[in-house]
Parts: structure tokens; C-alpha cells; sequence
């Protein structure tokens, strides 16, 4: 299984890869992937699916997206005019339709986010003009000294954006005091940020230690991300303001101590609005989030048609509501793609509602035409998932009982476990482990054979094995706590989260837990090796009844269990008498309750019954094998004609490809033999590729043909 929580890349070739590490016989050509071929291989859900909304409902308040207005200064209209009107000789040699190449535009993307930033891009180019290493003629090198001079008079009374997110923090009675409450400023430009800093610091009182930066432009950043990071979760920390390039707008979490965010410049990307939002919007946030951006509003009309930013934020919301993918708006898939039709609207001047018109009718476009073949479809459809389990595709057991639990939760077995190991006579606890049935709480030290030896993995000596859990989850003096109470973990994270520790103090006690596999290699010792217990249970069976319980599998070739049974053969007067399923024996005796051993049963009647119990267990998995092997067969069948099919297009899509490759190998040119040697080893590959796979579908369904399986003696019980 590949699980992932971020949107691929948009990319034909790259999502195919990812098809490919499940099963490459699905994907004959990369470049054309049918939705049919990869439909039961794939699950994709949006934050607006019916099932993730009615999940996150009482989970994430629904967030609060809010826009800021303000007028242009002056002097801001006229740098903005400017660039408006600004035409370039050095954008007439930029390449056909690639307006992102086109220096207005990017002039149009730094002024977007501040003076400061489109300052440094315009001195950039200045330069680079005047070393010669960068296009531009001195008429270029003209006109961007004029303009410089217009951005470089724009003081910071005189950027309106700024002060209008100065009055916002005014407007939600932020000071910075409350650890809970911290804001993340998200700007795409790195020079904007530096501004940011320095202006905030003296305009808020801001000591340094309470701004911190991510935005990747410094040659530590590896290293001061991580730090930076950490604090900003941890509320004892003095950090307030997060300022963040959109390095920090994937994959992290920024909602523990805020669930404010803030745009002071707009991406020019759906999917980049959509991750920037998710670093406080997201599962586990406690609080609405709040999410605000700025719109500023020119008298020019060329400036006003230029400003088009603001109908990616309508396109969001409307996905939000229901659309599903935003990436329908645009059609792109990735965020390059995505900016590149953000620059062309810029850029063309259009106006605002022609953009949005645009974008609707292209969602309008792909929700009418969408086919399974369709190549947006295949890449960015809502995948449901198949269900193949009425197909009879399965090689696991449709039917295999799980061994019923003895105990009423994992709770009381881990109890259990504890009062056992803490018998003298297995010498495991220095001090004995205290359980809390109330509070549902237990807390003991690492046992020495949970503790490392210093050879392997990250732990030295003296620190708890890493195979079992990290050192960082393990409480002072080598104790751990642990809580099947939802609550209880959820009190320690938060509590966590105002410590220096990135990791609760109590871990949360279910099955899955590493302690419980400890449990199962201490169990395999208390008993000697290649013996089973042997019990009473007089009143619950007849007198003299013997019940054997045995566990049996027989696997495949790969050596994963395709029939794997548990059960009760009983016997009376020696002769056998039933083979019942695990499950009716336990609830037939009452064996999950408190039962006394009481007695010494009859062991030499219960040696007397393993032979014909196991003879009889041994026949009753030869005919579980048989009526697997039947619908085993069918599956097989099924797969071996499906995987025909797809190497037939394989193959027609390798002779579409070398069609020009010559089969004749005399007097051929060097390309030629270049040519025919390629196509031989893609042959070659598709040979081994599904005959690999041909064979590999064999072994999983294929069982060994044994009429005396393996099987495991148990427990003995004697009535």
C-alpha cells in the first residue's frame, strides 16, 4: 500500500510511476494511462468527499476566509501603472506563448507582493544588463532606473497593504501575549519576508526571539527550519509570527498554537492557496481556523484588469462547497502549470470576471467530456475504489475465523501479562508495574530485554531498543505509561505541546502496540518447549470429554497462509467427535470468563486423544485446502486472461514505437542497429516483466499439495 496526503505533481509520467510500483503490467505507455486499466488500484478522496466531510464535521470547525480591500497610495499607483504600461525590448526576444518569460510579468508578480521584493528583482535585472549577462537594451536599462526610483520612494506609510495588515492585527486585538494565538504570514518572495521582519519587529515591539523565518534563501536553512519549526508548535516557546515561503506550504503542521493564517501576497496557484491554507485547516485544529488575504484597488484600468488574484480564492471556496478538485479551474495539475495560465491572464490584461469566466468554463468543460479515458480524468478523478471481493479474486480465506479474544479488551489482557511477569520466578520487574483500572492508566519500567545494547539501530546502552518504540517516547527513569482512554492521549498531547518534548507523555495502549508482540515472545516461554497447556474444565465438558484446541495453515508458495484455521476437535470415549470452530467452543464453555483449574485432569486421556484429534484436524484443512483451491483456480484464470490482454498492448505499443526499426540486420546504418538493439531489450523486458508477474500470481494461489498439514497443538482441555 502507498498511502500519501499530498497531491501528485500533475505529472502523466510521474503518476504512472506510482501505478508502476504496485503493478507495472498496468501501464503500457506512460504517457497514456486509461482510468479502466487503474481503477481498482487507486483511491483518491477530496476534503470535500461526503465521507471525509461527515468525518471532519465534528472534527475542524469550518474555517473563516476573509478579504482585506485597501486603496493604492500614490506612489504605489504609480509604480503600478508603470508596470502596467511598461513595454520592454528585452520581452520581445522572450519565447512564443511562455508569457511567464516575459520580465512585465514577472515585475507584475513582485510588486504583488511588496515594493521591497520588486526593488530587488528590478536592481537585479539593472545589473545583470550592465555586466551584459542578462537581456535588456539601454533603453530597458532606461526605463527600469525610472522605476526603481518610483519603488524605492515608496516608504512604508506610503505600502498600503502593510498598513492595512497593521490595522487587521489591530482589528482582532493581536499583541503577541497569548501563546495560543500565533499567526503565520505566508509571501512568495524572500525579500518581502526579510521586509516583514525587519518592519515588524519596530512596529510591533517584537522582540527577535518572537519572529522567526522559514523561506529556505539562507545556507543553514536545513538546519534552523527544523528549530524554528518546533518552537512555533511548542507553547511554552516565546516565537509569535511564523513568516513562511511557500517551502513551508506542504506537509506541515503549524495548527497546534494557531489557527490564524495570513496571505500577504497570493500565490498564483490553486494548489499552492490550497496547501498554504492546510498548515493550520487541517484535523486535529481545535479552533476556527481564520484565513485572510489582500485586494488592493487601483483608479488604473490597466492595473484593475491585471489584478485577477482574487477569483483563485472564489474557485477555492467553490470547491470547498462541492466541486471536488480545484485543479478543474485551471486544468494544469501542478503548480508551474497553474501559474503559467495565472501569468497569461495577468499578463493579457483581461479583467477579472474574463478570467473567472474562463476557469468556469473550463471545470464546466471537463465535468460534461469526462470519460474513463479521459487523460485529466485518469489523472485527477475522484477514484472510489473497486470491490473485486465478489469477483473471487481473493487468495485470503473469505471466511477464516480470527482466534475470539479470552479477554474483554486489550486493557485487561495487558494486565493479565503484567500480574504474570511479575511472579517472582520470571524475574522481569525490578518494581512491579501499577495499574489504575479507574483512570484506565498503567505505568511500568523498560524491561532489560526491551532495552538496547548499543549494536544496533539508533539507541546507545541503557536507552530502550528502537525496534520497539523511539527513546523520545520514553518517560524519565526508563518508565512509559500507557491508556486505552481517547482523552487521557488526547490531555497528553496537548500537554505535550507546552513542553519541550515532541512526544506525550502516556502512548496510547492497542493492539498494535509493541508492547503487546513483547507479550506474545514472554507468553512462548512459560511453557516448555514443543508442550501445550493441559487444563480442567470439569462442569463445562463431560466427564471424560477431551477437548483439543489446534491451529493449522497451509500457505502458499510465497509462504503467506491461504487457509488458516483454528479450532476445537473434540473426542469422547477416544473416538472423535466434532471439529467446532474456535469461536462456538469458547462461547460453548464460557472459557473468556474466570474459570478455576481446578483438579488434576486426566493426562494420560488426554495424551490418548492428540493422535486421532490431529488426524481429524489434519483432514478437516485438506478439505478447507480443496474448496479453496476451486475458487482459487477461477481467480487465477481470470488474472492469467487480464494480464494477456495488457501484454497485447505491450506489444502494440512497442511496434507502434519502432515502427521505422528495420528487422533485416544486414547493411544497416549505426542509428539503425541503435534502433533494432532497443527494441530487442524492450522486448526482452516485456517477456520477463510478465512472465515475473505470471508467476508470481501462481505462487500466491498455488498450495501445497499435502495431506498431512503442519499443525499446532495448543491447549488441552478435560471435562
Amino acid at each position: 500500500m502507498l498511502l500519501t496526503a499530498t497531491p501528485h505533481d500533475g505529472s502523466r509520467e510521474s503518476f504512472a510511476s506510482l501505478i508502476e510500483m504496485l503493478d507495472p503490467t498496468r501501464v503500457p505507455d506512460p504517457e497514456k494511462l486509461h482510468r479502466d486499466d487503474i481503477e481498482d488500484l487507486v483511491i483518491r478522496r477530496f476534503r470535500t468527499s461526503p465521507e471525509v466531510m461527515e468525518a471532519l464535521r465534528s472534527a475542524i470547525p469550518p474555517r473563516e476566509l476573509n478579504s482585506r480591500t485597501f486603496p493604492l497610495s500614490e506612489k504605489e499607483e504609480a509604480a503600478y501603472a508603470t508596470i502596467a504600461e511598461l513595454k520592454l525590448d528585452l520581452d520581445a526576444d522572450a519565447p512564443e506563448n511562455r508569457v511567464i518569460d516575459l520580465f512585465r510579468t514577472t515585475l507584475a508578480k513582485a510588486i504583488f507582493s511588496s515594493p521591497a521584493a520588486c526593488l530587488e528583482t528590478v536592481k537585479g535585472r539593472i545589473g545583470r544588463i550592465e555586466r551584459g549577462t542578462a537581456r535588456g537594451s539601454e533603453a530597458d536599462r532606461q526605463k527600469l532606473a525610472e522605476l526603481a526610483d518610483l519603488l524605492a520612494s515608496i516608504e512604508p506609510t506610503d505600502f498600503c497593504k502593510y498598513q492595512d495588515f497593521l490595522r487587521l492585527l489591530k482589528d482582532i486585538k493581536w499583541i503577541g501575549k497569548n501563546p495560543r494565538d500565533r499567526l503565520v504570514v505566508f509571501s512568495e518572495r524572500i525579500r518581502t519576508l526579510e521586509w516583514l521582519e525587519e518592519r515588524l519587529t519596530a512596529d510591533l515591539g517584537l522582540s527577535p526571539e518572537a519572529i522567526g523565518r522559514v523561506d529556505g534563501g539562507s545556507v543553514e536553512a536545513d538546519v534552523t527550519t527544523q528549530k524554528v519549526l518546533e518552537d512555533f508548535g511548542q507553547e511554552k516557546s516565546a516565537l509569535r509570527v511564523l513568516l513562511a515561503s511557500d517551502m513551508a506550504s506542504e506537509g506541515l503542521n503549524l495548527h497546534f498554537q494557531s489557527h490564524r493564517l495570513i496571505h500577504f501576497d497570493l500565490p498564483w496557484s490553486l494548489l499552492r492557496f490550497q496547501q498554504r491554507n492546510g498548515r493550520i485547516d487541517r484535523y486535529g485544529q481545535d479552533r476556527t481556523p481564520q484565513i485572510y488575504y489582500f485586494v488592493g484597488e487601483s483608479r488604473h484600468p490597466k492595473v484593475r484588469d491585471m489584478w485577477v488574484l482574487e477569483k483563485l480564492v472564489e474557485k477555492d471556496e467553490a470547491a470547498q462547497e462541492g466541486v471536488g478538485d480545484p485543479a478543474v479551474f485551471l486544468g494544469a495539475g501542478d503548480a508551474e502549470g497553474e501559474e503559467e495560465i495565472v501569468a497569461r491572464a495577468v499578463s493579457n490584461g483581461r479583467g477579472a470576471e474574463a478570467f473567472a469566466a474562463e476557469m468556469d468554463e473550463r471545470a464546466a468543460h471537463v465535468a460534461k467530456d469526462k470519460t474513463v479515458d479521459d487523460e485529466f480524468d485518469a489523472l485527477f478523478g475522484d477514484y472510489r475504489g473497486v470491490d473485486i471481493s465478489s469477483a473471487g479474486t481473493s487468495t485470503t480465506a473469505p471466511d477464516a475465523e480470527m482466534p475470539p479474544r479470552l479477554f474483554p479488551d486489550t486493557f485487561a489482557y495487558t494486565e493479565a501479562m503484567l500480574q504474570r511477569l511479575t511472579e517472582p520466578n520470571e524475574d522481569v520487574f525490578e518494581t512491579a508495574p501499577d495499574v489504575d483500572r479507574d483512570a484506565r492508566l498503567i505505568s511500568l519500567s523498560i524491561p532489560d530485554d526491551m532495552m538496547s545494547d548499543g549494536g544496533l539501530g539508533y539507541a546507545r546502552t541503557g536507552e530502550v531498543d528502537d525496534r520497539y518504540m523511539p527513546v523520545e517516547a520514553v518517560g524519565q527513569g526508563n518508565t512509559i505509561e500507557l491508556s486505552d482512554r481517547a482523552d487521557v492521549i488526547n490531555t497528553a498531547i496537548a500537554q505535550a505541546k507546552t513542553e519541550e518534548q515532541s512526544w506525550p507523555r502516556v502512548q496510547y495502549l492497542w493492539d498494535g502496540h509493541p508492547l503487546l508482540d513483547w507479550f506474545g515472545d514472554r507468553a512462548g516461554t512459560f511453557f516448555p518447549e514443543m508442550a501445550a497447556p493441559l487444563c480442567s474444565l470439569r462442569g463445562r465438558l463431560a466427564e471424560r470429554e477431551v477437548a483439543v484446541i489446534l491451529h493449522g495453515a497451509i500457505p502458499n508458495e510465497l509462504g503467506a497462509p491461504v487457509v488458516d484455521c483454528w479450532a476445537a476437535v473434540t473426542l469422547r470415549n477416544g473416538r472423535v467427535a466434532g471439529v467446532e470452530p474456535i469461536g462456538e467452543f469458547v462461547a460453548r464453555t464460557g472459557l473468556s470468563r474466570s474459570i478455576p483449574n481446578t483438579g488434576k485432569p486426566d493426562e494420560q486421556l488426554a495424551t490418548e486423544a492428540l493422535a486421532p484429534a490431529v488426524d481429524a484436524f489434519q483432514s478437516h484443512l485438506v478439505t478447507l485446502r480443496k474448496q479453496r483451491q476451486a475458487d482459487i483456480d477461477r481467480s487465477l484464470n481470470t488474472t492469467l486472461d487480464r494480464l494477456a490482454c495488457l501484454e497485447a498492448r505491450f506489444r502494440a505499443q512497442l511496434e507502434l514505437k519502432f515502427a521505422d526499426a528495420p528487422d533485416d540486420g544486414s547493411r544497416l546504418t549505426i542509428q539503425q542497429r541503435r534502433q533494432k538493439t532497443r527494441r530487442e531489450n524492450r522486448s526482452t523486458e516485456i517477456d520477463a516483466m510478465f512472465e515475473d508477474f505470471a508467476a508470481w500470481h501462481k505462487s500466491r494461489r498455488r498450495m501445497a499439495d499435502d495431506p498431512n498439514p503442519f499443525v499446532a497443538i495448543k491447549a488441552v482441555f478435560v471435562g
